[in-house]
């Protein structure tokens, strides 16, 4: 090849170059300019991928507290946003209840006078006549009404709060559970490394018939067992990934990274008695409380069907220019319902019967209120007895024995079956920790559920 195509080629490898003939200066010349215009275009595709990349680079999310978590929740979770139209439309109601009928208005014009045979003679000696009606509640129609729509305007407020309740709790127990599941993983992740540095020295030594194949077998069967364990967790892991993205309304992967004080809250004693907590429950929970105004609202209810059974009083004035007993008449009519046979009697059954549902609804739950809370309370006992079983340097002193086995193993002074035997009591265990520190976590969350009252 010429220089100058080599020359060529080395400074602009991104475009083809046809072979020129030699040509002096000229072709090196030519050769210049590519360069200039192939740099020139690699520098905006440079700018270009990088601009389409960032986007995706702005997608990843930062690890989160929990209470940066529950910020985010708050602002985005679209359940809460969607109950708070709920909200409006109870509100809209009561201003509904509130507003008075529309006054009816009517006219009378003449369409043909036979005696002068005259077609829409409604001039000075024709005839046309105007009526205005109102109508007015009576009974205490509107109070109870607008009583009534105060009250489920309450009960929406509280629909929401109860949602909030439960949400909450859903986010908390989903982001302990995949935090801790993490840690096991991570310890779970670093056996696997070990144990695959171990399979694959054996596994050398093994060829050469210096170690037995059946300790290869071991291991690997030893490997299978860690990687189906962390599967598992790691199916957990998606699961509990799904609930928090869906309740902080985001496709990007959400990574718990709690604060150390909130670890530690729920490692606090809990000093309250099982009757104080279940009286907080009563006091504090949406539910109970919506429980109570349910029997509000049908006690309202029953009032107004009770006031349909009075009559309305419709008032109104019209003016007839020729068709009544004077010229240019102006009247007052009055007009009132006859309660003959309708007097709302079904309405009004109706709604005693649901005024006796509503009171037994209010027991029902109270009930149902105090024995979750005995029953949460109990769990707290036992998942508090058993986080109190580990020592503060219970992992401490597993992670040094974890290392010093792996080391004896590899120098061979511990067994194959001392070995193996050890790596699954330590997996076990290490689990276990995990899990009794999930449980607490979890109990306490339920502790704050069911007396919607912050214990921790």
């Amino acid at each position: 090849m010429p220089h100058s195509d080599r020359y060529c080629l080395s400074q602009a490898p991104l475009i083809l170059v046809a072979r020129f003939a030699k040509q002096g200066s000229h072709v090196k010349r030519h050769c210049f300019q590519t360069q200039k215009f192939v740099c020139g275009i690699w520098a905006i595709a440079c700018v270009l991928v990088y601009s389409l990349h960032l986007p995706l680079f702005a997608q990843t999310t930062p690890p989160l507290s929990l209470q940066e978590c529950e910020r985010v929740f708050l602002k985005n979770n679209l359940a809460l946003l969607a109950e708070q139209f709920s909200i409006e439309a109870s509100e809209a109601q009561i201003i509904q209840a509130g507003l008075w009928d529309n006054p009816v208005l009517s006219a009378e014009f003449n369409v043909l006078n036979p005696a002068d045979n005259r077609l829409l003679d409604i001039g000075g000696e024709g005839q046309k006549a105007f009526a205005l009606q109102q109508l007015f509640s009576l009974g205490g129609k509107k109070s109870n009404a607008i009583e009534l729509a105060k009250t489920n305007a309450d009960i929406a407020k509280l629909e929401l709060q109860d949602l909030l309740r439960t949400l909450k709790y859903q986010l908390r127990s989903s982001f302990f559970a995949m935090y801790y599941d993490q840690m096991v993983i991570k310890s779970i992740s670093k056996q696997l490394s070990q144990l695959d540095t171990l399979i694959k020295a054996y596994t050398e030594q093994a060829a050469k018939g210096n170690l037995p194949f059946k300790d290869v077998v071991r291991l690997q069967s030893l490997y299978l067992t860690l990687q189906n364990n962390k599967t598992i967790l790691n199916n957990n892991i998606f699961e509990e990934q799904k609930n928090l993205q869906t309740l902080l309304n985001t496709s990007t992967e959400v990574m718990p990274a709690p604060l150390p004080q909130e670890l530690q809250t729920y490692q606090k004693p809990m000093l309250l008695s099982v009757d104080s907590l279940q009286n907080l429950a009563l006091q504090h929970r949406p539910d109970a409380v919506s429980a109570a105004k349910s029997i509000s609202a049908s006690k309202w209810n029953l009032a107004l069907q009770q006031s349909f059974a009075i009559p309305d009083l419709t008032l109104g004035a019209s003016y007839d220019q020729r068709g009544g007993a004077f010229g240019d008449q102006i009247n007052l009519t009055i007009g009132i319902t006859l309660p003959l046979w309708n007097r709302n009697q079904g309405n009004i059954a109706v709604a005693d019967a649901q005024l006796g549902r509503a009171k037994t609804l209010k027991d029902a739950q109270f009930m149902d209120i105090r024995n979750q809370v005995a029953l949460v309370y109990r769990k707290y006992g036992e998942a508090t007895k058993n986080f109190q079983s580990l020592n503060p340097t219970t992992e401490e002193n597993f992670e040094a024995v974890y290392n010093g086995m792996v080391q004896n193993f590899q120098r061979r002074n511990v067994t194959m079956i001392e070995f193996t035997d050890f790596i699954e009591s330590y997996t076990s265990s290490i689990v276990q920790i995990a899990e009794i520190r999930k449980t607490l976590t979890k109990t306490c969350e339920e502790l704050n559920l069911t007396t919607s009252f912050p214990v921790f």
